[in-house]
């Protein structure tokens, strides 16, 4: 009895965990090719109401190997051409240490926030709020370029999230 207990209970946990797990829809290289899956079916997935997760990989240190990893839940998505595209909603800078390794917050009330498709490209900006109450030209210049719009072609991760 104690042992079909425990089989029930494993299978039963199992389920639970691997059930937890995201169902890949797409995947992009580096240069935003399509190395697994495809667009039709993650906007399939979209407009079936499912929720998405994606994730994108940074290369820190220019090694051509990704060091850090980045996934949001998708909040803000827009089709346009065949192609799918996610707002991120503004987070606080945060500053990698690849060394240690460790991710700190910024001190300021600097934000970051961007646009990320399928064509692996990730469009993103830093937001300052107050800019304006910076007094010194130089220093305010420094921040004005800081808070240019960047754009990066990166490894994208588009995932079906299971409830």
């Amino acid at each position: 009895m104690k042992r079909l207990l425990f089989y029930t209970v494993t299978i039963l946990y199992s389920g639970f965990i691997f059930g937890q797990q995201s169902n890949i829809l797409l995947k992009t290289g580096s240069a935003g090719e399509i190395i697994e899956g495809s667009i039709d079916n993650l906007i399939a997935s979209i407009r079936q109401g499912n929720e998405i997760r994606v994730g994108w990989k940074l290369d820190i240190d220019n090694d051509s190997i990704p060091d850090l990893e980045h996934w949001v839940d998708a909040s803000f998505i827009s089709i346009l051409n065949g192609h799918v595209f996610n707002q991120i909603t503004p987070i606080y800078m945060q500053l990698p240490k690849i060394e240690i390794p460790q991710i700190d917050i910024h001190q300021s009330s600097i934000m970051w926030t961007a646009v990320i498709g399928t064509n692996g490209k990730l469009v993103s900006r830093f937001i300052f709020p107050e800019l304006d109450k910076i007094e010194d030209e130089n220093r305010r210049k420094g921040m004005e370029e800081i808070l240019k719009i960047e754009e990066n072609v990166v490894p994208t991760i588009w995932a079906e999230k299971k409830q």
